[in-house]
């Protein structure tokens, strides 16, 4: 078979994409093979010419979370492949254990195959959900890819290693089926609390969710898809035919000279969105106020914003996980007295502070130390530079992890409902302050492990908690219901004696 020429009057773009078609389909070979094409991208039609394989190829790669271009390249080639079943892939190769923590498998083993990073990110789902739902039934997980991919019966999708079918929550307390979202132990509101989650995950972003529940938020309706969440992770860009199945780069011969085509100027398409989306609900929020005696500047006071409120509950989900307990409510006040008591002065706003404070908020890390501990991490992204000021050591390339460029990028209905609970009640003044003048925190825990390659135990955390703030001239002391092993809490002396021991004070609306 051979790829049909366009007929007069295509569109110049389209006539370039069909030229690129044409080359990769004899450099790499699918132009011999367009039955295995036309089948894996649309098995039900019949009448084929160029524009459609464009239009074909193009549906094809944004469902499966590829660059929709509609052109068969070496990557959506690769892919095709796998999911048609003629090659294995070899990233497709980590296994679901049967438990673990927050979950179970009700599949066979053998369909319980996929990337390592939607293995990880399913075992970050599960975790998170059993650490605020101890008591609740795990997860439960259904199929996700064959071992290297291909079709799998009883499903025309989950051939990617990208699919995961998970449960629906429950609220009689059991695990199991429920037989749809309309049944009698079905938990909307759970359920609500996992597709968040889902999103959330903070490994690898999800391309979509089917569960046929018109209230749940972040999920799209299909037919059979009642009694189950279909997830489907986009595929990570280095994702794509290892090192032996890729052509070489002289491999795509420019026969003939594609005349470069002058776009004519058009009105870009613009899609309204909603202010709570954009920036943040609307609210109306509270003030963040500090009284100051005796100083020229006695009384600092700040509205809060739908913006700041978007921040913050991408602050909590990236500092604690998204977690609403007493331990996150202390993080957000230790942030209301940093920036009401010493710098407001240098931020206008206080979600212009988070972006400059905290480490997942910070579109290039800051700190070479925090960026050690990141550049190791398969998602790293390099932004280029190095640090090069003492006492960074050499060779520390400047970057951020992509999971938090990723946070840093989620819309507010994305963001854990935990996090926008507890983002909106803080800025409203409904969250009592449990650490009194605390400006700065820690995870000491982790800065011990950093320095002595091991978890410490309580009394070296302790001790070493206590000569980390001696270092930084800082006051530590436990306080009464908060775990500061998970963030340490510290009074800045220096900062009270600037605020004239001042104290903040979030005013409701």
């Amino acid at each position: 078979m051979s790829i049909s020429r366009m007929a007069a009057g295509t569109p110049a773009r389209a006539k370039l994409k069909a030229q690129r078609n044409r080359e990769y389909a004899d450099s790499l070979g699918w132009g011999a093979q367009l039955k295995l094409v036309h089948s894996t991208l649309n098995p039900g039609r019949r009448q084929w010419n160029d524009v459609a394989l464009i239009d074909e190829t193009r549906k094809w790669q944004a469902r499966t979370g590829l660059n929709a271009d509609g052109i068969i390249d070496p990557r959506t080639w690769w892919f095709l492949r796998v999911a048609a079943g003629t090659v294995k892939d070899p990233a497709i190769s980590s296994r679901l254990p049967g438990s673990g923590p927050g979950f179970y498998a009700y599949r066979p083993p053998h369909r319980r195959f996929g990337r390592p990073e939607v293995i990880r990110a399913l075992q970050v789902i599960a975790a998170g959900w059993r650490r605020d739902h101890p008591r609740w039934p795990r997860i439960g997980v259904g199929d996700i890819s064959l071992q290297g991919g291909g079709p799998i019966p009883g499903h025309d999708s989950h051939r990617l290693g990208l699919d995961v079918d998970l449960l629906p929550a429950r609220k009689d307390g059991r695990e199991g089926k429920t037989a749809s979202n309309r049944s009698a132990t079905y938990s909307r509101r759970l359920t609500q609390e996992l597709v968040d989650r889902i999103h959330a995950n903070g490994v690898l972003q999800v391309h979509f969710i089917y569960f046929n529940d018109p209230h749940i938020r972040g999920v799209r309706q299909s037919k059979k898809h009642g009694d189950h969440l279909h997830i489907r992770f986009r595929p990570r860009r280095t994702a794509g035919p290892p090192a032996a199945a890729r052509p070489h780069r002289t491999a795509v011969p420019r026969t003939t000279a594609i005349p470069l085509v002058a776009a004519r100027p058009r009105t870009p398409h613009v899609t309204a969105i909603s202010p709570s989306t954009k920036h943040g609900p609307s609210g109306p929020y509270g003030r963040l106020v500090a009284s100051r005696p005796g100083r020229r500047d006695a009384t600092f006071s700040y509205h809060f914003t739908g913006k700041d409120v978007l921040w913050t509950a991408r602050f909590i989900a990236g500092e604690t996980s998204g977690r609403d307990d007493v331990n996150s409510r202390a993080v957000i006040w230790a942030m209301f007295n940093r920036y009401a008591l010493h710098m407001h002065r240098h931020y206008p706003s206080f979600w212009a502070f988070l972006r400059g404070y905290s480490t997942p908020l910070q579109p290039v890390l800051q700190s070479w130390r925090a960026t050690k501990r990141s550049m190791t991490q398969p998602d790293f992204v390099r932004t280029g530079g190095a640090f090069s000021s003492p006492p960074a050591p050499p060779g520390i390339p400047r970057g951020q992890r992509r999971r938090y460029l990723d946070l840093q990028a989620r819309p507010w209905h994305l963001l854990p409902q935990s996090a926008r609970s507890m983002a909106e009640r803080a800025l409203k003044g409904q969250i009592p302050n449990p650490i009194g003048n605390a400006t700065e925190f820690g995870s000491t825990y982790v800065y011990y492990r950093d320095n002595f390659g091991a978890n410490p135990n309580l009394q070296q955390w302790q001790r070493f908690t206590k000569q980390f703030a001696a270092k930084k001239r800082w006051i530590w002391k436990p306080v009464r219901g908060i775990d500061q092993t998970k963030n340490a809490f510290f009074v800045n002396p220096e900062i009270v004696r600037l605020s004239g021991n001042a104290t903040a004070t979030v005013l409701r609306p």
